[in-house]
């Protein structure tokens, strides 16, 4: 099976306003506030420090996209350079985390910041309608989405710089004294929690079938989106703490509505909360259902998961099947009762996860494709070339351990592990299966099916 029915309909345009839209969403609404009550007023040292480890394992992923563009990249580098299995497990948590944890993660929350302007929705019957939306914008096509995604973005963007020029005009220079009075260990779980609100823009390796020119403008787009998204996320963390008295910040439950509703006028609150939070979830929530079906229709074509599940509808272009599949286990997830603490958790680890395997891809890229690494418009050479992926893999290990001590009690630790436990198991009987069948999986390694 193929996947033709793509178009190449992307510029750079649309690929940075995916980039952005998809990094700056629930995570600086959700995470500020919770990242404020360990770090203190070290915050905007959290967001500068978190943008180091992820930028620098972005740049082996702008060269993969850059050198080979293909769909589903996340999934498609590793399974065809180091292992289909691995690649198969890590897109396997990603998609438990996204659509059963992030997904209703960033509904929800996108409700409750709308029952602030209008108390009388229904959390849960909003959010199910948020994800309802989006899975029908997408289904009619990959270039409406996007060009829905940058009107939002530039509100978006627009309302988180207002917000921190208000916060700008009041600020109080003594709350930034004694930072660290939290102490670096809270530092550090700080900075391991925010690296989450900067993933997102390691999405667009997913869409390299559907980009103009992807060589070019995959990189391109990495770079001008990650200054664009690291300037924003450090403006509004020193408004937050600057803002207003240190021991009324400390009181507040979402610091960053209090925060507005301190230093902006009334249609200003209005502004931040409709174009700032809820866009900023919204934009997220339409990048994840963007892109989120891309490695799972490499999975398809690849024959781990049945064919039928990855039709494109021949007039969108669309993988209709898999983003139905996507919305039936976030509305799953949005009605279970789970706590957003942990579905948070579960994101940012899932997150996490999917790195690893890209990262092992990268080392592995120029010998194993010469010509292509040595025609790529971007490289990593020498030093850099482990460095960068080196750096990717400490991260993933370093602060993925963080994060689990961090869920505490071994019943939320146990279900992570079972998302992992799950995907190995799935894979173990499936290829068993195929292999039965006159199929070996193992044989991917030798596929260059790229634009397939």
């Amino acid at each position: 099976m193929t996947i033709s029915g793509l178009k190449r309909v992307l510029g750079l345009p649309e690929v940075t306003f995916i980039a952005i839209g998809g990094t700056i969403g629930g995570g600086i609404f959700v995470f500020t506030g919770i990242v404020f009550k360990i770090t203190g007023q070290a915050l905007p040292i959290a967001y500068s420090l978190a943008v180091i480890p992820v930028f620098i394992s972005m740049l082996p992923l702008a060269m993969l996209g850059s050198a080979i563009p293909t769909v589903g990249g996340n999934y498609k580098y590793p399974s065809r350079m180091i292992s289909p299995g691995l690649a198969f497990v890590g897109i396997w948590v990603y998609a438990l985390a996204s659509f059963f944890g992030q997904i209703p993660l960033y509904a929800i929350g996108c409700a409750k910041y709308a029952q602030v302007i209008f108390p009388e929705i229904s959390i849960t019957i909003f959010a199910l309608a948020l994800v309802t939306l989006f899975l029908v914008i997408n289904v009619f096509g990959v270039k409406l989405a996007a060009q829905i995604q940058g009107i939002l973005v530039l509100i978006l963007i627009s309302a988180l710089l207002y917000y921190a020029y208000s916060g700008f005009t009041e600020i109080n220079i003594p709350n930034f004294s004694n930072m660290l009075e939290k102490g670096s260990g809270n530092l550090l779980l700080g900075v391991a929690l925010l690296t989450f609100t900067y993933f997102g823009s390691n999405a667009i390796i997913e869409l390299g079938g559907e980009i103009v020119n992807p060589g070019k403008v995959i990189p391109r787009a990495f770079f001008i989106a990650f200054p664009v998204i690291a300037l924003i996320y450090i403006l509004v963390a020193i408004a937050t703490v600057g803002a207003v008295p240190l021991e009324n910040l400390k009181t507040y439950a979402e610091p960053l509505i209090s925060v507005s509703e301190a230093i902006c006028s009334k249609g200003g609150v209005l502004f931040f909360i409709i174009g700032g939070a809820i866009l900023a979830l919204t934009t997220t929530l339409n990048a994840l259902f963007l892109y989120g079906t891309k490695s799972l229709m490499m999975i398809v074509s690849d024959g781990i998961f049945p064919e039928k599940i990855g039709k494109v509808n021949k007039r969108f272009g669309t993988p209709h099947t898999l983003l139905f599949f996507v919305w039936v286990f976030s509305v799953i997830g949005i009605i279970s009762g789970f706590s957003l603490q942990t579905l948070a958790s579960y994101a940012a680890l899932g997150g996490l996860i999917i790195f690893f395997p890209v990262m092992l891809a990268s080392m592995k890229f120029p010998s194993l494709y010469p010509e292509h690494y040595s025609k790529s418009g971007f490289k990593l050479k020498g030093f850099w070339r482990w460095f960068c992926p080196g750096i990717g893999i400490l991260m993933v290990f370093f602060f993925g351990l963080i994060l689990i001590v961090d869920l505490k009690t071994p019943l939320k630790i146990g279900c992570f592990i079972l998302f992992i436990i799950s995907g190995i198991t799935y894979y173990w009987l499936r290829k068993r299966y195929l292999k039965a069948q006159g199929t070996n999986l193992n044989d991917l390694m030798k596929k260059e099916n790229w634009n397939d």
